[in-house]
């Protein structure tokens, strides 16, 4: 509201220079008063100096209102890269780079032009009442800018959003290769790196060079035409006092009215492409923002025990034809041990993701505790939910950090819990810096090994109830399976779920139950030498891994006979 107010004060008071003028002109050199010219000149210079004030206050409120802006938005847009990342595709990577764009315009020169071009109306009024001439001459000036600015904007159009997918694949590019600067190198393909960034980062240049030559060459044409409407002005003008129809004064007024008139529009043309990437850069926040907004807030609910259900799960995408999986239906108890097996591309690193809740399956229901994966608080859901993907992700900083994740009331003690629950604490102790070592980006200064111990610390940090391991032994020698063994029977000793896919034989040893799944189709669920015997066929019921205190009873609840 005070920029608003703002705006109406600095455009009224751009008026006292043509006023001014015909002050001067008009009564002061026909009377010859040089008190009244003093006085004139005084007031004028006070109304200049108060212009210059408002200006200035409103640029401090616009840069103001454009930083709270940002502080307001950052949260939400960072939430929904991290929640809705799988929807939204590559393009949220550039949410906050977009949304750093909207701040920079907020506090820019465009937005003063559109906020100084609603003013516009009451200047050619203003015109039209100095002489209809005057008011003729600002509007067909205003429809000719307006026109050219309409051209500019679907000239530019098409360029700049060509620009900006170039832009988004030529960073990606970048990304991979400095993310593997180390294989690149090791591989010889340095040069062909180099050429391969060069080559899309020139299509993504030529749309941009393009669009600023057009765009530039219509700003230098509204140029050309806000100066020859000046100086059809004053030509009009002149005529006009010649034929005693005006005053000399309205001749200068006129001039310096139009070319105030005209100005913003001017301003905007020439800030074509800096708006259109605004309004581009709006559309992706808003994109990213909504979703956040409108999401209902969930209950949060009582501490779960870690029972979980998959109940006739599906899952597909748009791009493939047959479903990812099909039909997954299985039970277990808290305090159980599930070894989910098969060959690659059968859907098991997916079904861990539909467990994590990281996807939502297509079909079917995976509850933790009766509640549906989709009914908890993500947050609240996070903190009970151990989750080791098969390729090892770790948080730049510290062990201890990596351990941690952003977790607010983080402990010493409870990330030492941890490591030595995931037999990684002699390990850490052995780093040069213990549990302050720097690990790298993604952990790069650490051995396969090392990653895959301080993930599954990480897994194991905090209340966790279900825990859920990708290939967590894919990394480790004998000893460190072992360690991973003994690990796990500890943290079901505490109460909690795992559910761990794998490939070696190892952990089907101390496994409670064994899924196994083909071309995404549950092949068995049970003892884990059930599973395994060749005989086993499609299971169509759900199965349960039974307590071993109880007597083996079947899905339906009968006692087996």
């Amino acid at each position: 509201m005070w920029i608003v107010a703002f705006s109406v004060s600095i455009n009224m008071l751009l008026l006292v220079v043509p006023f001014y003028s015909i002050e001067v002109f008009d009564r002061v050199i026909s009377s010859g008063s040089v008190e009244t010219l003093v006085g004139l000149t005084v007031i004028a210079t006070i109304a200049l100096v108060f212009n210059a004030a408002f200006d200035t206050l409103r640029s401090r409120l616009l840069s103001r209102f454009a930083v709270r802006f940002e502080r307001h938005l950052v949260p939400i847009v960072l939430e929904s890269m991290i929640v809705d990342a799988t929807n939204r595709g590559d393009g949220r990577a550039q949410d906050i780079v977009r949304l750093r764009e909207l701040r920079s315009f907020l506090s820019g020169a465009a937005i003063a032009s559109l906020l100084d071009a609603p003013f516009l109306p009451a200047f050619i009024f203003i015109l039209f009442l100095l002489h209809p001439w005057y008011g003729l001459i600002a509007l067909v000036g205003t429809a000719v800018l307006l026109v050219m600015g309409i051209a500019s904007r679907w000239i530019a159009r098409a360029e700049i959003a060509q620009a900006t997918q170039a832009a988004q694949k030529t960073q990606a590019t970048l990304d991979g290769i400095v993310r593997h600067a180390a294989l690149v190198r090791a591989m010889g393909w340095t040069r062909g790196a180099i050429r391969e960034f060069m080559d899309l980062n020139d299509q993504a240049l030529s749309p941009v060079v393009r669009a600023s030559e057009r765009v530039y060459a219509i700003g230098a044409a509204a140029r050309m035409v806000r100066t020859i409407l000046q100086v059809a002005a004053i030509g009009a003008g002149a005529w006009l006092v010649l034929q005693n129809e005006v005053l000399a004064g309205s001749l200068i007024a006129s001039s310096i009215l139009i070319a105030r008139t005209l100005q913003p529009m001017e301003g905007l043309i020439s800030a074509r492409r800096v708006l259109t990437s605004a309004r581009e850069a709006w559309t992706q926040v808003q994109a990213a923002a909504t979703p956040l907004l409108v999401r209902e807030r969930r209950t949060l609910l009582p501490s779960p025990s870690g029972r979980i259900e998959v109940e006739r799960v599906t899952y597909r995408t748009a791009a493939t034809q047959r479903p990812i999986l099909a039909g997954i239906n299985f039970r277990c108890p808290p305090s159980r041990l599930i070894v989910v097996i098969g060959p690659s591309g059968a859907g098991k690193s997916t079904l861990l993701r539909l467990m994590a809740g990281l996807e939502r399956p297509s079909g079917g229901t995976v509850r933790l505790d009766d509640a549906a994966l989709h009914n908890w608080d993500p947050d609240q859901l996070g903190q009970f939910v151990g989750y080791l993907p098969q390729d090892v992700e770790l948080l730049g900083g510290t062990v201890a950090e990596a351990i941690a994740g952003f977790s607010e009331h983080a402990r010493d003690e409870d990330i030492v819990a941890a490591a030595m629950l995931a037999q990684a604490h002699e390990m850490i102790l052995a780093l040069p810096a213990g549990y302050q070592t720097e690990i790298g980006r993604d952990g790069n200064k650490l051995s396969g090994g090392q990653r895959q111990r301080i993930g599954l610390a990480r897994a194991f940090f905090g209340n966790r109830k279900l825990i859920l391991l990708d290939e967590p032994n894919a990394n480790l020698d004998p000893e460190g399976e072992q360690a991973l063994c003994n690990a796990i029977e500890r943290a079901r000793a505490r109460g909690a779920t795992l559910v761990i896919v794998t490939h070696r034989p190892g952990l089907l040893t101390i496994a409670d139950a064994a899924l196994l799944l083909r071309d995404g189709v549950q092949i068995g669920f049970g003892p884990p030498a059930e599973v395994l015997r060749p005989a086993v066929t499609s299971v169509s019921k759900p199965q349960v891994v039974r307590d071993s205190t109880e007597p083996a009873k079947l899905a339906t609840g009968r006692t087996a006979r």
